[in-house]
């Protein structure tokens, strides 16, 4: 049976009203401030809901990631409940508070109405550097980090080139073109080069003159599955060799799931054992164990002699950053935005520090019984206690670290990428930066030149000490060095 039109009419015309009143009012209309909890700390969240003739809108306050009001758009509110995605971030309103959970950890939230936001706070200005040493034109983008061996620095470069640079003025000792881009770090020993090209072939160079010695496959097809698959990982992690010295064996991780060891003199392949993922960061030589962090959030513990496991524990997020030990704990950072403490050789859960939304990318570099880390969005380099956790120091280093800091006698060196692609709510920017070891203070900063039009500049990967230098490879193609004053 049709309904009368003028009952058709007032149907219309109360949704109408009902969604007039929806837009002019909602119960959570104004600021909310509170705190995010997390294991190690806790920070400063603020929602702000904004009445507009597009309807309600939110702003995030999360001066601890840089964000002093930060549109996200349209407010998603159901029942009471509130939600913003790209975050994790969930709340329900309960009269004048908000409780909810915040990140992959769902780590608790609870935010009261009523405040204000601070202001974001000057831009600081750093001491400026030292003048270069040299810079050296390498042709093509270098994602890998430098390593360094008897004064010569080696990096490899997306065009399939590997380079090998003196440290003391920039000039080329040699230079060798392979069939595929090179992305990660190479090991240096005293005779060879070994480094993982594109289609994770394990490749091994004569040291002093660049010649190949040999290349070994090392993604089994019939195992995978298929042919190595596109990087994953976004920002071009990848795996490197780790040599056993005394036994002269390589061990490392493959995008075919596999753990691998060869011999370093022959590249024959000694075993593969089969891990749960991907593995795209190097592994560590703890003892008699092969420790390697796979891309599922799997850390993985077997022994050498044997190949049988001696842990495994999931962590919450994908891992491309190699684990570290440090007495009985192994360290390392994960995409669920948590810094894990995992204690040897139990894989219980010692400690875990939040980075808030930040992945942590970057391996820590164990000197003196400290940490020191660096931090993707956080954009800080730390440095930590390794038995529980605890910050000791933190600084804005101003970049995406996605590297591991160098730490000399009295100084932590880091080099940072910046980032320009739509949609980046953090301002990241490129550069060299000294810090006090002590303190974190900050020594000098090198900027380079922005790069117009690009996605990334700056350096994605870690420095290098070499010949009283401080050497970096930038995205941008350009090997820069600067004295480690």
């Amino acid at each position: 049976m049709r309904r009368p039109p003028r009952l058709i009419f007032a149907g219309l015309l109360a949704a109408l009203l009902n969604v007039a009143a929806l837009a002019e009012s909602s119960p959570f209309e104004g600021i909310w401030l509170g705190e995010i909890v997390a294991p190690n700390t806790r920070t400063t969240l603020g929602l702000a809901f904004t009445r507009t003739e597009k309807g309600l809108l939110v702003s995030l306050y999360l001066p601890d990631m840089f964000l002093y009001s930060v549109n996200f758009g349209p407010a998603e509110i159901r029942d009471d409940t509130f939600a913003l995605e790209p975050l994790n971030l969930t709340v329900k309103r309960t009269g004048d508070m908000l409780t909810g959970t915040f990140a992959i950890a769902k780590l608790p939230v609870e935010l009261h109405r009523g405040g204000t936001f601070a202001p974001a706070p000057a831009a600081p200005e750093f001491p400026a550097p030292p003048a270069p040493a040299w810079s050296h034109a390498l042709g093509a983008p270098a994602w890998a980090s430098p390593t360094a061996l008897d004064g010569i620095v080696y990096v490899g470069t997306t065009d399939g080139k590997f380079h090998a640079i003196h440290a003391a003025d920039g000039s080329e000792l040699w230079t060798w073109t392979g069939p595929n881009p090179l992305w990660g770090e190479a090991l240096a020993t005293d005779d060879a080069i070994f480094f993982i090209d594109e289609r994770t072939d394990l490749v091994r160079l004569d040291r002093a003159t660049g010649a190949l010695k040999w290349r070994v496959p090392l993604h089994d097809e019939k195992l995978a599955g298929g042919p190595p698959p596109k990087n994953e990982t976004f920002n071009h992690r990848a795996t490197a060799p780790v040599l056993d010295a005394k036994k002269s064996i390589l061990y490392v991780g493959s995008t075919d799931g596999g753990l691998y060891a060869i011999r370093a003199r022959s590249g024959k392949i000694l075993w593969r054992h089969a891990a749960p993922a991907k593995i795209y960061a190097p592994v560590a030589l703890h003892g008699d164990d092969v420790i390697a962090a796979c891309f599922d959030g799997t850390v993985l513990a077997l022994d050498r002699r044997t190949q049988k496991e001696t842990l495994r524990a999931k962590l919450g997020g994908s891992l491309v950053s190699a684990p570290v030990v440090a007495g009985d704990r192994i360290v390392i950072g994960s995409r669920d935005y948590l810094l894990y403490g995992v204690e040897l050789p139990s894989g219980a859960i010692a400690w875990r520090d939040s980075y808030w939304f930040s992945w942590i990318e970057s391996t820590p570099r164990l000197v003196d019984g400290t940490l020191y880390i660096g931090g993707s969005d956080f954009r800080r380099v730390s440095a930590l206690d390794p038995a529980n956790g605890r910050t000791l120091w933190a600084t804005d280093v101003r970049g995406l670290t996605w590297g591991s800091p160098v730490v000399t006698a009295d100084t932590v060196f880091a080099g940072t990428a910046g980032q320009n692609m739509a949609g980046t709510v953090i301002q990241h920017t490129s550069g060299i930066i000294a810090l006090d070891r002590k303190t974190g203070a900050v020594k000098w900063r090198y900027a380079p030149p922005a790069v117009a039009g690009a996605d990334f500049s700056g350096c994605a990967g870690s420095l290098v000490f070499a010949d009283g230098k401080i050497i970096g490879a930038s995205v941008g193609g350009t090997l820069i060095a600067f004295p480690a004053l």
